[in-house]
């Protein structure tokens, strides 16, 4: 299996079991560039986070990605499939960078969402009080719209809640800054012709199939240390097409 070994994606697997799906995206993420400190990882622009997460995940299970939902107009189950190289082929190579917009009478400087900003928003009551804590993070300054080049801290210029025709207007900016933040598919439904985007987490798809890889991987060391006696260790460090052949052996 290319990309991170067994063993490292096992352990990536357990530290991130009863973990947040954002503490288990930033997991998955280090076991690809160990070294690297996990704030730095942390700090990306989810869009750029979630690319790294489509191209790990095409290196363990391949470019083919296959999805199954439920129209939301007739509940009929239908297959949503897709290459990942298409969306892998345009993949950035810079973060994204800030903007700075003239809104309400004051310049704004807006940024795109890191997943430092989602776990500081995660204890938040209920999504609204959590989408407003999110834009007020991800607008780096504001000030007036005449005034000096370098604005003013946040809470001088917007002490209030923020107004929804404000909000709605960084929501499009905050999306247009980092757009692969929000990946999706164009489905229709074969029975009753319902058309929708479908959003596409790839964190919480990937997570799925690391677990159940994983959970498969330990049945399949289990039965092949009763059989031989050997460490997890040494079973792990066997190539993949190895170690099925000890187990098909071992269940003979």
């Amino acid at each position: 299996m290319p990309g991170p070994g067994a063993r490292e994606l096992l352990e990536a697997w357990e530290g991130g079991l009863g973990r947040s799906p954002t503490h288990r995206a930033l997991t998955l993420l280090a076991a690809t560039s160990p070294g690297t400190p996990l704030s730095e990882i942390a700090g990306l622009p989810t869009g750029i986070r979630d690319l790294g997460l489509l191209r790990l995940r095409s290196e363990l299970f391949g470019d083919r990605v296959e999805a199954v939902c439920s129209c939301p107009a007739c509940g009929e189950q239908l297959d949503a499939c897709f290459d990942a190289r298409e969306l892998l082929r345009d993949e950035p190579t810079a973060p994204a960078p800030t903007r700075q917009l003239s809104l309400h009478g004051k310049r704004v400087v807006v940024r795109a969402p890191s997943s430092l900003d989602l776990l500081a928003v995660a204890g938040e009551p209920d999504i609204p009080a959590a989408r407003r804590a999110l834009l007020r993070r991800c607008l780096a300054g504001a000030g007036p719209a005449d005034g000096p080049e370098t604005a003013a801290p946040l809470p001088e210029a917007f002490a209030g809640p923020l107004p929804d025709d404000l909000a709605d207007e960084l929501v499009t900016q905050i999306a247009a800054l980092d757009p692969r933040a929000r990946i999706e598919l164009d489905l229709t439904c074969a029975a009753c012709g319902h058309a929708w985007p479908a959003v596409f987490d790839i964190a919480s798809f990937l997570w799925a199939e690391i677990n159940a890889w994983a959970r498969r991987t330990l049945r399949d060391v289990h039965a092949i240390a009763s059989a031989y006696g050997w460490h997890e260790a040494d079973i792990l460090a066997m190539s993949p097409l190895r170690r099925q052949c000890y187990l098909e052996m071992a269940r003979s």
